[in-house]
């Protein structure tokens, strides 16, 4: 009788201990598809954080373009505004010299305005083509916190993911654990 009920208990052993392998080579499955799934997710993560590195590159290179469309901008009014200077002191030598001279350059002068008028276009244009740039700048700087939000909303995933698959390893162990005192026991 005794070899019989140590029999039927090692039988009952290895039936669990075979169940229990079962179950835990299963879940070392499905903590290895976790891990998996972690590992896409940092992989996305470093993809958005290059395409973020890029916008904020595009971002410094509208930066420099804008500064150079200022300067340009200054550089053009005061020229504009060192010839008009010029052009005055010249019709007032020639005013004191003749009326000949005068009326002349006064087509020269109408000639001018039409030129600083012109120039005066050039700089709205440009002046809008910065609003476009800044217009710009404003999208990019959204696109970047949506971005900056899905990189958060992922490393939460992977927080939660990471949680879960340690609480699940440590129960795992502990299964184990108790089993191996089970079975050493008997």
């Amino acid at each position: 009788q005794k070899d019989e009920e140590i029999s039927e208990l090692q039988s009952n052993s290895e039936a669990k201990v075979t169940a229990l392998s079962g179950e835990v080579s299963a879940l070392k499955s499905t903590v290895s598809e976790k891990d998996e799934q972690i590992a896409q997710k940092d992989e996305q993560i470093a993809q958005k954080d290059e395409e973020i590195a890029q916008k904020d590159e595009e971002i410094a290179q509208k930066d420099e373009e804008i500064t150079q469309k200022d300067e340009q901008k200054d550089e053009q009014i005061a020229q504009k505004d060192e010839e008009i200077a010029q052009k005055d002191e010249e019709i007032s030598e020639l005013q004191s010299n003749s009326e000949a001279k005068v009326t002349a350059l006064s087509g020269e002068v109408s000639a001018l305005k039409s030129t600083v008028s012109e120039k005066d276009e050039q700089i709205a244009q440009k002046d809008e083509q910065i609003a476009q740039k800044d217009e710009e700048i404003a999208q990019k700087d959204e696109e970047i916190a949506q971005k900056d939000e899905e990189i958060t909303q992922k490393d939460e995933e992977i927080s939660e993911l990471q949680s879960n698959s340690e609480a699940k390893v440590t129960a795992l162990s502990g299964e184990v654990s108790a089993l191996k005192s089970t079975v050493s026991e008997k």
